[in-house]
């Protein structure tokens, strides 16, 4: 008894598990390389926000993170409470960031943007009293 599946491919399931972490890695470099204060000062605090305060601003704001979570988890709706929200960025904290092996994709993944896309700079987004503000990166 095993899986249906022929030589050679993988389940649905897999496939949508990879590319959320690949995809939510990306995502989480291009916020820490516009971590300011401005999003400190949003967060009560003067200092840059830790990762795991990345993480959770990230689920809570960002809505780039939410179209990527809905994408990959079908069937799931996102939460419309701050604590849902904060939840699926603390564990996709645990799960991708915090673990070594998987956060050593960034590289990876940006130079195969690079490879992709020569000479093109990426952007990153967020947004600030309703406003919407572009950072070149």
């Amino acid at each position: 008894m095993g899986s249906q599946l022929q030589k050679g491919q993988f389940a649905k399931s897999t496939i949508n598990r990879s590319l959320y972490s690949h995809f939510g890695l990306h995502l989480f470099d291009l916020m820490v390389k516009a971590n300011t204060n401005v999003k400190g000062q949003h967060w009560k605090t003067k200092k840059k926000l830790s990762k795991l305060e990345l993480c959770k601003y990230l689920a809570e704001h960002n809505k780039s993170f939410r179209k990527l979570w809905l994408t990959f988890h079908p069937g799931k709706n996102f939460p419309k409470h701050k604590r849902g929200r904060i939840a699926i960025g603390s564990s996709f904290y645990r799960s991708n960031v915090a673990d070594g092996r998987r956060s050593n994709r960034i590289v990876k993944i940006n130079k195969l943007i690079e490879k992709m896309w020569p000479g093109q700079k990426q952007n990153a987004y967020y947004f600030k009293a309703g406003k919407k503000i572009k950072i070149k990166l």
